[in-house]
């Protein structure tokens, strides 16, 4: 059958070039709210030998969301069909998103549903095989947000916070690809040692994003204030919700000693609270407008460069700011608007002077936008961050809106440059806008070297 005989067979019952063109381009469907997830979690796509392995969280029989995988051969330009790892608990809950590293025996490993908890660890019985899966052994007692980094020394990191809101973020390490772990380390935990002058500290929290050194012996911790604290914003007239997020602060570990040191080389003594992380790690006080986790990319002398959106007149109208230091004075450059503080980015280091940012871009305030959603596009700098251009915009389906932008991780480190994975969703409201039936409906894309894979 000629090509065109079967378009016009299938536009005879209604199944459109375009709707054929869009299908092509998504590699998973029925999709929650951060089927991909933001910078405080991953990696969730990584390339090893070639394959790409993108895990992700679906259901296309009810709103809870359970864990998937899925392989692309680069070679042969083909995907696996998904594999459903395991189940999730009957209820809404974006957190509980999966995770992936691969061990030295080629072994992938997957760790899923963590929100308090211990999640689910998983180790494919076959190296480089995504059909079936052993138990691994339990990693931690409770763990949110976690993030796998690999370190020097082939060392795995587990970025993670223990406990809730108010709990402590720290991070664990492996010499083993992930079957053991050395005793938790405490960095970040803004409500230890409240001052007594200030209550706003007994319901402070923190939420941080990591970029580990080109070496692996360092991780760059950006990360803003949570004020836990119900209530009305005071400048928008808003309930805060899970908008309640101000300022940016920089800390930098040293992995193997677990020291932490300010932008400046001072040491501090961990963890760090709300108190000493005013005093000696905010880069910018962003007083009542909002922001939110950063992106961060390191510089070709080991500097920690960042990019993360701030609210400007109103929380559904934010810029996107590129933050750098400069002659021992941090820089801000707004590089586009946003509609939301959750609105994704990742930042690449391309060289001394070049970066590129991918964000998601909305020009239009819409307050159903829980989380945020536009369109993604690609911004370059090639002056050191000074001025920025719009290269082009990325949008696999156009009548879609999109989020959260993440990188494809190569299993030896770094990124496989030029390739995303995201999600989109039907607009133009959020993913959890009241629809009937109720139903998830993302849909994730991988994007590589200028095309949809």
């Amino acid at each position: 059958m000629s090509q065109k005989t079967m378009l016009d067979e299938l536009a005879a019952v209604g199944v459109t070039h375009d709707a054929m063109h869009a299908k092509r381009h998504h590699f998973a469907e029925h999709g929650s709210e951060k089927m991909i997830f933001d910078v405080r979690l991953g990696p969730q796509a990584l390339c090893h030998d070639d394959v790409i392995y993108i895990v992700y969280q679906a259901n296309p029989h009810g709103l809870a969301a359970h864990p998937h995988i899925i392989a692309y051969d680069r070679r042969a330009r083909s995907w696996s069909e998904p594999v459903q790892l395991g189940e999730n608990p009957p209820k809404y809950d974006h957190h509980l998103a999966p995770v992936l590293w691969i061990d030295d025996d080629d072994c992938l490993h997957v760790l899923y549903g963590c929100h308090l908890t211990p999640g689910t660890h998983l180790v494919s019985r076959r190296p480089r095989a995504i059909d079936e899966w052993i138990q691994g052994p339990r990693i931690a007692g409770s763990i949110s947000y976690p993030t796998l980094v690999r370190a020097y020394d082939n060392t795995l990191l587990l970025f993670y916070r223990a406990l809730g809101h108010l709990g402590f973020w720290a991070y664990r390490t492996s010499n083993d690809g992930g079957y053991s772990w050395t005793a938790a380390r405490r960095l970040i935990h803004f409500a230890q040692s409240p001052s007594e002058d200030d209550d706003a500290d007994c319901w402070a929290g923190a939420y941080p994003s990591v970029c580990p050194s080109p070496d692996g012996r360092f991780l760059h911790i950006g990360f803003v204030y949570w004020d836990e604290r119900r209530g009305v914003h005071p400048g928008y007239q808003i309930r805060k919700r899970s908008r309640a997020r101000y300022h940016l602060y920089y800390l930098r570990l040293d992995i193997q000693s677990g020291a932490l040191y300010t932008i400046e080389g001072k040491r501090l003594k961990a963890p760090v609270n709300r108190g000493l992380a005013d005093a000696t790690c905010k880069i910018w006080d962003t007083g009542h407008e909002l922001s939110n986790m950063p992106s961060i990319a390191v510089g070709s002398r080991g500097e920690p460069h960042f990019l993360l959106p701030v609210s400007d007149q109103s929380p559904w109208y934010s810029r996107f700011h590129f933050v750098s230091r400069h002659e021992r004075a941090w820089r801000r450059v707004a590089v586009t608007e946003t509609n939301n503080t959750w609105a994704g980015c990742f930042l690449r280091a391309d060289g001394p002077t070049d970066f590129v940012a991918y964000l998601v871009s909305g020009h239009d305030a819409d307050e159903t936008l829980l989380y945020s959603g536009g369109t993604v596009e690609k911004w370059s700098s090639n002056n050191s961050g000074i001025t920025w251009y719009r290269e082009h915009s990325l949008v696999p389906d156009p009548d879609l809106v999109y989020n959260n932008p993440r990188p494809v991780h190569d299993s030896r480190g770094g990124h496989l440059r030029d390739h995303l994975v995201f999600f989109g969703w039907k607009g133009p409201g959020s993913i959890e806008a009241d629809l009937a039936p109720l139903r998830n409906r993302g849909r994730a894309y991988l994007w590589g070297d200028g095309e949809w894979l």
